[in-house]
């Protein structure tokens, strides 16, 4: 597996409740990733892309109910919520023991098309980047087919970082969660889980799997 100096993980669903804050299962599964990421050294750095959707973009009591995208929601759930990257971030940091250093919370883009953005403008601030990075973008194997054209279309030069290729380093045990997770469609699709078992048995990219 390559190294980057930085990698991207693409934002997804916090659940807020009077407990606290949770990882939705897909969100888990990327930020696990990340942690894996810096810890066998694909990763010198990770950004979080991620803003404040709740109450935005999903219902606090049903994620994605509705959309609301207005100056309001946009207002409120700022004030009210931490956002997507500050969440995870906070994970990263007390469950998996990733440094905090290590770790920047990008936390005002809502979609994937402001990921790339919001985060493009971000590589441009200088000393704390030098322009030469190599930067990958890390999620999920159905989410990357819609991400990667995006983070390329608005200029950025970046590799796919797949989840499920970082979480297969754990294993037969990451190997069958992510199996198990694509057992019922995502994104609309159903993935052939046996040929994805396959190729991360086998350390084969899973760009193998991408739309050509």
């Amino acid at each position: 597996m390559q190294s980057y100096n930085v990698v991207i993980q693409l934002g997804s669903q916090v659940k807020f409740s009077p407990a606290g804050y949770q990882l939705a299962p897909h969100t888990r599964m990327r930020t696990e990733a990340s942690a894996i990421a810096i810890k066998i050294g694909a990763a010198e750095k990770l950004i979080i892309s991620g803003g404040s959707n709740f109450g935005v973009r999903y219902d606090d009591q049903e994620i994605l109910k509705s959309a609301v995208f207005t100056f309001a929601a946009f207002a409120n759930a700022d004030f009210t919520r931490r956002s997507e990257a500050a969440v995870i971030k906070d994970f990263l940091v007390k469950e998996w023991g990733v440094e905090s250093n290590k770790i920047f919370a990008e936390t005002l883009s809502s979609t994937t098309e402001e990921n790339a953005e919001f985060v493009k403008i971000l590589l441009q601030r200088r000393p704390a980047f030098t322009g030469n990075e190599k930067i990958a973008i890390l999620t999920l194997l159905y989410h990357m087919e819609k991400a990667l054209p995006v983070f390329q279309k608005a200029g950025l030069v970046v590799d796919p970082l797949f989840a499920e290729e970082l979480l297969a380093k754990k294993g037969s045990q990451g190997i069958d969660l992510v199996c198990d997770y694509y057992a019922t469609p995502k994104g609309g699709k159903q993935y052939n889980v046996e040929l994805m078992r396959r190729l991360l048995n086998e350390g084969i990219s899973l760009a193998e799997m991408m739309p050509r």
